[in-house]
């Protein structure tokens, strides 16, 4: 029983990190590297057929962007875990209505790995959840 206790507190620290790594970096390239006004210019000028107000488009990018940058650092420190998770949720669900909006027909290869990890973290039972700053404050 210890092996497979161990196995498990192995698998959440590893997705949560390999989680918040993809979700920071994907934030900080995002926020710091492009800028969220040039962002949300190229999201909204990408598509000529359909058009969102561009206020919406602007504002759906800065809350992605700060979500994920956000809980990116929380997951990676092992604070308040499920909040990070729970607005992650939110987040991706954002995400892919921006992106069927925009083209109904898109491209999963970079969201569908965070979504499976993001599904392997809230399937993990609470007790495998142990090595977090979170839990040695409490």
């Amino acid at each position: 029983m210890f092996i497979a206790d161990n196995n498990l507190i192995i698998l959440e620290l590893t997705t949560r990190w390999l989680l918040a790594i993809l979700f920071f970096f994907q934030a900080y390239d995002r926020i710091f590297r492009i800028g969220l006004k040039e962002a949300s210019n190229i999201i909204y000028y990408q598509n000529t057929e359909q058009k969102l107000p561009f206020w919406l488009v602007q504002l759906g990018t800065y809350l992605t962007a700060y979500t994920e940058l956000i809980c990116g650092l929380l997951l990676f420190f092992g604070i308040f875990r499920d909040i990070a998770l729970y607005a992650l949720c939110i987040d991706m669900l954002v995400a892919a209505f921006g992106f069927s909006y925009l083209k109904p027909m898109w491209d999963m290869k970079h969201f569908f790995p965070r979504f499976i990890l993001l599904c392997i973290q809230l399937f993990l039972p609470s007790s495998a959840y142990v090595i977090a700053i979170e839990k040695w404050w409490m």
